[in-house]
């Protein structure tokens, strides 16, 4: 069978359950729940929306965690919290782990422990996914599509409660989509095969499924945040396997980038988490889509002069000859091996990078927080700054 023949029809793959449905009323003090529902609190969005939710709301929050004992689980979300620098006392008499998996039927839970649940909660934050730039759909589908099934169904089981999905931008990445007009928030992704990625084939079905569930009356609220860096106070960001930092570390390394001609947009996780609990707040909000973009979009020529500004000495070659030094500089420090097990990766990360992004309207956003003191941090010397002095202490940690 051809690789051609494996590829599913997403179009198809974007089935709701019929049997699911949002027959119940909302409650009436919605906006200010008693028990919230979490999924993905041990990764580093998560640990923020954690936070955000404790702070902002009086509500205990359930946290859906895939371990083998409840103290376990509450161990793992303590200690995720304490690596942002988030954790407090006060925290731990409103988390309540819930031992589960977002791959599984019932979310791993029994049925009768499903449905306990869903009496229990009275909102869900559904954030929990798998990312990377390599794994395939079929890999993908079950904890971001069949996950997303399970939430929805939870959703509507015993009483409706409202959702709020974490999305991505990235599902606008393709070729369906023109790159000179701005994507509104109202807008629905088209899907293209040119859509490249499984985790963005994944989030694109999930999405769907969303639209299909606010068909069928669910109060859904979706955000579709851009790429989403480190604390702009304290530039913290766990995450070192994702393949931007990875790639930015490399080319710091080498003291050489390519040179793509695209424009760069980050905001940092403080934002991002802050955005999202508040904007999820307001009642007359619920049901909406928002982008969580930066204001001020930087080139990547503008990035790597910030870079320089803050002590470093990079400069720009062609596309071709830095795959040539990302290659040699592999095969020093690892030889065959390492070529063959990072060289792929970071080609597939080149091409992500270059590839040129439509620009993002955030109209809903920006009048959503408009009462708040929420702002973006703009992609300026002073953020840069801090993230490359967090990077360097991280390295400088792990060595020791």
């Amino acid at each position: 069978m051809s690789n051609q023949e494996c590829i599913p029809d997403f179009k198809t793959e974007a089935i709701l359950n019929p049997d699911i449905s949002f027959d119940s009323p909302l409650k009436e003090d919605i906006d200010e729940p008693k028990s919230i529902f979490l999924t993905g609190a041990t990764g580093f969005l998560g640990a923020y929306l954690l936070r955000e939710l404790i702070g902002q709301t009086t509500a205990n929050i359930y946290c859906l965690i895939r371990c083998h004992t409840l103290e376990t689980g509450k161990q793992r979300l303590k200690e995720n919290l304490q690596s942002y620098q988030l954790w407090q006392e006060p925290f731990d008499d409103r988390i309540i782990p819930i031992v589960g998996d977002l791959a599984q039927p019932l979310l791993g839970l029994s049925e009768k422990d499903f449905c306990q649940l869903a009496t229990d909660i009275d909102v869900i934050y559904h954030n929990g996914s798998e990312n990377d730039p390599i794994t395939p759909y079929s890999q993908m589908k079950a904890v971001n599509v069949l996950g997303t099934q399970e939430l929805l169904k939870l959703a509507g089981l015993r009483k409706t409660k409202p959702v709020h999905f974490i999305s991505t931008v990235a599902i606008f990445f393709s070729q369906a989509h023109r790159q000179d007009i701005a994507i509104r928030e109202t807008d629905f992704p088209l899907f293209s095969p040119s859509l490249n990625t499984g985790y963005k084939q994944s989030k694109w079905v999930a999405e769907e499924l969303i639209h299909l569930a606010q068909k069928r009356g669910l109060p859904v609220s979706i955000y579709r945040p851009t790429r989403i860096m480190g604390d702009s106070k304290t530039g913290i960001y766990r995450k070192l396997n994702n393949f931007f930092f990875r790639f930015i570390q490399i080319c710091i390394k080498l003291e050489k980038f390519p040179t793509f001609d695209v424009d760069i947009n980050i905001i940092p996780i403080d934002y991002a988490s802050k955005a999202i609990v508040y904007l999820s707040r307001q009642k007359q909000l619920l049901g909406k889509t928002f982008h969580l973009v930066n204001p001020e979009s930087i080139s990547w020529q503008r990035l790597f002069e910030l870079i320089n500004a803050c002590g470093y000495a990079t400069e720009p070659v062609s596309d071709k000859n830095w795959l040539v030094m990302v290659e040699n500089y592999l095969f020093e420090q690892g030889g065959e091996k390492a070529v063959s097990s990072c060289f792929p990766i970071i080609l597939k990360s080149a091409k992500m990078i270059s590839q040129t992004k439509p620009r993002f309207d955030a109209c809903q956003t920006i009048e959503g927080l408009a009462h708040s003191s929420i702002v973006c941090h703009p992609l300026d010397l002073s953020l840069i700054s801090t993230y490359l002095l967090a990077w360097k202490k991280y390295e400088t940690k792990m060595l020791n």
